[in-house]
């Protein structure tokens, strides 16, 4: 993968949204560069924590929830409290993602593997049920424009 193909946006209930590309993951713009063996050990390469994205989008109050949509319209929403202790995986090698790209989503504490969701290619923060908890699947609805 070509690393000028990285492209995550960041979208919906937030102060700032955000074009990512490769440059802002490896330049530390978006916070520290994390070995994330030592965090989750079946993982190997460098993430940063989503808290410091977080920082920087500034998600409004009202924004209880993010999606984190893949490429493959799997995703998964979580409580934003559940974000603290979450981490954006984009290097292995000192190269872009092979499997996951651009980024994965490492929810070491999530209640499911499938919340480590790999191809991550938009964030968006929403309102929904405050009491909603994290869940997961296959976007299952289909608009006109896409039959």
């Amino acid at each position: 993968m070509a690393q000028d193909a990285f492209h995550v946006v960041v979208r919906g209930l937030v102060e700032r949204e955000l074009d990512l590309e490769y440059s802002d993951f490896i330049s530390g713009k978006l916070g520290p560069l994390l070995d994330v063996t030592p965090i989750v050990p079946s993982f190997t390469g460098i993430a940063t924590p989503v808290s410091s994205l977080l920082e920087i989008i500034q998600p409004l109050a009202e924004s209880t929830h993010a999606v984190f949509h893949a490429s493959d319209d799997f995703q998964a929403v979580l409580p934003k409290a559940d974000l603290q202790n979450a981490y954006l995986l984009f290097q292995q090698e000192d190269k872009p993602l092979k499997k996951g790209f651009p980024v994965r989503l490492l929810v070491p504490d999530g209640h499911s593997e499938c919340l480590n969701v790999k191809s991550v290619v938009k964030i968006e923060f929403v309102q929904t049920d405050p009491g909603q908890k994290a869940e997961f699947g296959f976007r299952n609805t289909v608009s006109p424009e896409e039959l």
